[in-house]
């Protein structure tokens, strides 16, 4: 009896702890599966990843083909460019992050030498001494680009700052080299409001998408290592704050109160980027996912299409992407599961994804290159792009 007595408290001792281990492993399991959530079908991602490779295989060509003769119409030409001169040093950027989200990297990969040429083109035009003086030496400038300009100045520097992490020895340090002088230039060319306009300088003029573009060009050369002011970033995110109307929405700039999907889904997309998650006093970003979602309970056809859903796809993964399965509130889910189809079905026999007529009408690079990297958010084959 005094034996049972004297092992009574260890047996429940026993007992207990092995209680307490079997609740923690289950919080474990179930906090772990939370994260894990539902994964993706597999033919569904096998369908994904399939039009991936076609679209990069169209804009460089697929390896071990012959190559074609470069045109303007998705081909790679021979001082590495991408796509029409007027927008080319924007869609060189975009065309090399398409390749880099498939897997290439800066001279490595199934198009690693076309990633290769395409940093040299941008880097070049760091290197090379603008004329008179008119530029900051840190901007991306090409003769005859007359519409990228600071929106090719923020994907520029997004497309140096990924090749950065892959790149290595004298090659590195010539890239770090052209980013700190192309956050130089960013950082000068900001507006007494926080915005940043068309040219790379302080003008008056100032809107909302070449402030994201800039913003995710800043946190890519950030997570690279290279140093940029936090006074820079939060006054731009405080711009794009200040561009919400009432509806949720955020308009082109301060002073034009047109707004859009787009517009809306590339800011809310800067905030989560910098770890802005919760909601302020004025419900800034639950008043823009709301209209999101009102925005797309109709067609997925809304203006500035492959842009638009470029950085919805964006803001929606960042902020919950973590489960395939549409219940309707997982945000990530139920926006896939409404937009991938429909975005699959625009992908032609050539690998290229349709474009759209028009005046902001740059060719299938483009369109091809906003295609592949909204496909490719879930693989977070690109860093910027990790959750």
């Amino acid at each position: 009896m005094r034996l049972v007595r004297s092992l009574l408290p260890r047996l429940l001792l026993l007992v207990l702890a092995a209680g307490a281990l079997c609740l923690l492993s289950t919080a474990e399991a179930r906090d772990e599966g939370a994260e894990r959530g539902t994964p993706e079908p597999e033919h569904r991602r096998a369908e994904r990843h399939a039009a991936i490779r076609r679209g990069c295989d169209f804009l460089c060509g697929a390896p071990g083909s012959v190559p074609a003769t470069p045109t303007y119409s998705g081909k790679q030409r021979p001082d590495g460019a991408f796509g029409d001169d007027r927008a080319v040093v924007a869609l060189t950027a975009m065309a090399a992050l398409a390749l880099m989200a498939d897997g290439s990297t800066d001279g490595r990969g199934r198009h690693g030498m076309a990633v290769q040429r395409a940093i040299d083109f941008l880097l070049k035009l760091i290197e090379t001494p603008k004329p008179g003086g008119r530029y900051p030496e840190g901007y991306f400038w090409h003769p005859h680009d007359t519409t990228s300009r600071m929106h090719g100045q923020g994907f520029a520097t997004l497309t140096l700052a990924t090749a950065l992490g892959t790149s290595r020895g004298k090659r590195a340090t010539r890239i770090r080299t052209a980013l700190i002088k192309a956050i130089e230039c960013i950082e000068g060319a900001q507006t007494r409001h926080g915005g940043f306009g068309y040219q790379p300088v302080p003008a008056h003029d100032h809107e909302g998408s070449v402030t994201v573009a800039v913003a995710q060009g800043l946190r890519a050369a950030r997570d690279a290592g290279i140093t940029i002011s936090n006074t820079t970033v939060s006054k731009g995110l405080g711009y794009l704050k200040s561009s919400q109307k009432k509806d949720g929405s955020f308009q082109y700039s301060l002073s034009q109160e047109q707004s859009s999907y787009a517009l809306t889904a590339a800011a809310l997309s800067s905030f989560f980027l910098y770890g802005t998650y919760g909601d302020d006093d004025k419900l800034t970003v639950s008043r823009g996912i709301q209209y999101l979602r009102d925005r797309l309970s109709g067609s997925p056809e809304v203006s500035w299409y492959y842009y638009g859903h470029f950085y919805a796809a964006w803001a929606c993964w960042q902020w919950d992407g973590n489960t395939w399965d549409n219940d309707g509130k997982n945000l990530w889910a139920w926006w896939q599961s409404r937009v991938y189809p429909h975005l699959l079905d625009r992908q032609v026999g050539s690998g290229a994804f349709e474009t759209y007529p028009g005046r902001y009408n740059y060719g299938p690079v483009l369109s091809t290159s906003f295609a592949i990297l909204t496909l490719a958010i879930p693989d977070e084959t690109i860093p910027i792009f990790q959750r």
